[in-house]
C-alpha cells in the first residue's frame, strides 16, 4: 500500500513529528508498505529542504522548508503549491493527515475533492490548546473551522485516546468540556484507536539497584498539585531518604521536601534520568486536555522498564493496563504501593521485569499492525461494494 503521511508543522518547536509520525512511518514501512512522511517546516527558520531515506527500505522523510521571499505568519503560498506537487507525484492510496490544520488541512481537503482517500489523525484537542496558549482569536477561529470541516469529511479517522473515540462532540467544539455529550461524526465510521507507541529499550533499567528516587515527568498542565503534595508528604514522612525529581515544564506551587526540579532536559539526559530512578509517578488531573491525549512520557518510562504508578485517569491508566495491570483509583492506595516499591528492591525488580516482558504490546510495530489491518479491511470492503472507505 502507498501511504503518504502529512504533518501539520515541523520539528523545531513541537515533538509530534518525532514522537508520533516518524516512528509510525518507520513501523509501517517495516511491514512492507511504501511510505513517505512529508513535513512542511513553515515554523522552522533557516536550512533548506532535507530528505532522509533509510538504507533498509524504510520511509522517505521529506522536510520541506518555506521558500525565501514573501511570507506572513507562517503563510507561504509557494510552500502550499510545493506540497500539493509532492502529493500528486507520490499518488498515495491513502493520505494520512495529522491534525488537519494549516497546510495539512488544505492539502487534505483538496485531495478529498479529487476523490482521494484521507485518513485524519486526531491526537489532541489542538484548538483548545491554542486558546490555553492565548493564540490570536482570529487564528483560533479559522483553524477551528478548518479542523471541523476535515473531521466531518475525512474518509477515515484515527484518534490517540479512548476519550476522543467515545466523545466526538468534545472535539467538534472550540472549547470542549469533559461533560459534553457524544455525537456521531457525519462520516459514520467509528474512529480507529491509535495511541502512541514505544520502542523498547535493549535492556530494562536496573531499578533494583537504584536509590529510592521517584521521577515525575510532566508538561505542567497535567499534574494535580494537591494530590501530589499529599502523596509525597506521606511518602517522605515514612521514608525521609526518598527523593522526588520533577522533569519538564512545571514547578510545584509549594515547596515539597527533598525535591529537585530539573526542568526540560535534552532527550539523552532525560532517558538517563528515567533509568536512574526506582519508580515513575503520575498524578494526572481530570480535564479534557489531559483525557484526550496519549502521554508519551508514560511510554518513555515503560520503555525503560521502570515501574510506573498512576491514578486511574485517561490514557495514563489505559497504557498501564496494557502491561502492568490496574491503575489506582485513589491516592491512598497509590501512596501505599509507592512506599512499598521504594522500600523493597526485589518488589521493584519483579514489577519491572513483568512489565518489560509485556512491552511488545505497546510497540509501534503493534500499533502499525492494528492500523494496517483496519486499512486493508476497509479497502476490501470498498472493492466488494460494502461500506469501506
Amino acid at each position: 500500500m502507498r501511504i503518504l503521511m502529512l504533518a501539520s508543522f515541523g520539528r523545531c518547536r513541537r515533538s509530534t513529528v518525532d514522537r508520533r509520525l516518524t516512528p509510525l512511518a518507520r513501523a509501517l514501512a517495516a511491514r512492507g508498505h511504501q511510505v513517505e512522511l512529508l513535513i512542511p517546516a513553515w515554523d522552522c527558520t533557516g536550512g533548506g529542504d532535507v530528505m532522509e531515506v533509510s538504507k533498509q527500505g524504510g520511509p522517505e522523510i521529506r522536510v520541506i522548508a518555506p521558500p525565501r521571499g514573501w511570507g506572513w505568519y507562517g503563510l507561504y503560498p509557494a510552500l502550499l503549491a510545493r506540497l500539493q506537487q509532492e502529493v500528486d507525484t507520490f499518488a498515495p492510496d491513502v493520505l494520512m493527515v495529522n491534525k488537519g490544520l494549516g497546510y495539512a488541512g488544505w492539502i487534505g481537503a483538496r485531495w478529498l475533492k479529487r476523490g482521494g482517500r484521507v485518513m485524519l489523525d486526531v491526537d489532541d484537542l489542538e484548538v483548545a490548546w491554542m486558546r490555553v496558549q492565548r493564540r490570536h482569536p482570529l487564528l483560533v477561529w479559522f483553524l477551528a473551522r478548518q479542523e471541523r470541516a476535515l473531521i466531518q469529511r475525512a474518509t477515515r479517522i484515527t484518534v490517540a485516546s479512548r476519550y476522543l473515540q467515545t466523545h466526538w462532540s468534545i472535539y467538534r467544539k472550540v472549547d470542549p468540556a469533559p461533560s459534553s455529550n457524544s455525537l456521531t461524526p457525519p462520516n459514520t465510521h467509528t474512529p480507529h484507536y491509535l495511541p502512541n507507541g514505544l520502542i523498547p529499550a535493549a535492556t530494562r533499567a536496573p531499578v533494583e539497584n537504584n536509590p529510592p528516587r521517584v521521577l515525575l515527568p510532566t508538561r505542567g498542565h497535567d499534574v494535580d498539585a494537591a494530590v501530589l503534595a499529599r502523596v509525597w508528604a506521606r511518602v517522605y514522612a515514612s521514608q525521609p531518604q526518598a527523593e522526588l525529581l520533577i522533569v519538564g515544564g512545571w514547578r510545584p506551587p509549594k515547596l515539597l521536601p527533598n525535591t529537585r526540579v530539573l526542568g526540560w532536559l535534552p532527550f539523552p539526559d532525560y532517558i538517563e534520568t528515567i533509568r536512574s530512578v526506582a519508580v515513575c509517578l503520575f498524578v494526572p488531573t481530570i480535564k479534557a486536555l489531559v483525557l484526550a491525549k496519549s502521554p508519551a512520557r508514560v511510554l518513555d518510562c515503560l520503555a525503560q522498564g521502570v515501574p510506573l504508578l498512576t491514578l486511574d485517569v485517561g490514557e495514563y491508566a489505559a497504557l498501564v493496563r496494557e502491561v502492568e495491570g490496574k491503575p489506582f483509583a485513589d491516592e491512598r492506595a497509590l501512596t501505599h504501593r509507592l512506599q512499598r516499591l521504594l522500600a523493597d528492591s526485589s518488589a521493584r525488580a519483579r514489577h519491572s521485569q513483568e512489565a518489560f516482558d509485556k512491552m511488545p504490546r505497546l510497540s509501534w510495530d503493534h500499533r502499525a499492525k492494528a492500523l494496517e489491518n483496519g486499512l486493508e479491511a476497509a479497502m476490501m470492503d470498498e472493492h466488494s461494494g460494502r461500506n469501506g472507505f
